[in-house]
């Protein structure tokens, strides 16, 4: 796909602390959530961390948890750094928390604590099932995300 291709495309990323939990569950459950509405063509998906650590994979619980909730997913997915270039370039930027959002210093962020009341907390360290708690708490954003994709695409469908 050419550059210019990829820039018709409304691209949202998710964001959260080193992009090693939450973030990356988020970005590719979207994905998957994408295809089975058959709109991937539509969008580009990406996940970043406020301080990721270079060198650091998805964690073993997210993964545990993708897995669980039969998720296409890259265990060994290198962590990102989100950066001012993301702030720039993301359409829609959804972060766990308002605090999250008001950090990517971006118009166009949001937080889940807008969308669904409460931030997602942060399962570093914790069980499998703690994962699986936070990947659904944020797939029950996914229409309102997916919502306000659109009307910032200007498509209403």
């Amino acid at each position: 796909m050419s550059d210019n291709e990829n820039k018709n495309k409304f691209e949202i990323v998710f964001v959260c602390t080193g992009n090693t939990c939450r973030s990356p569950m988020a970005e590719f459950m979207f994905k998957d959530y994408l295809r089975a509405k058959k709109r991937s063509g539509d969008f580009t998906v990406k996940s970043a961390g406020l301080a990721a650590e270079r060198g650091s994979i998805l964690s073993a619980q997210a993964s545990a948890a993708l897995d669980f909730l039969d998720v296409k997913h890259n265990k060994d997915r290198k962590a990102k750094m989100f950066t001012v270039q993301m702030s720039m370039d993301g359409d829609l930027i959804v972060a766990m928390s308002d605090l999250h959002a008001e950090r990517c210093g971006s118009e166009n962020a949001v937080s889940f604590e807008e969308l669904i009341g409460h931030p997602i907390p942060d399962p570093y360290g914790g069980s499998v099932e703690e994962y699986i708690d936070c990947a659904l708490q944020m797939r029950g954003a996914f229409d309102a995300i997916l919502a306000l994709a659109d009307a910032g695409r200007g498509d209403e469908s």
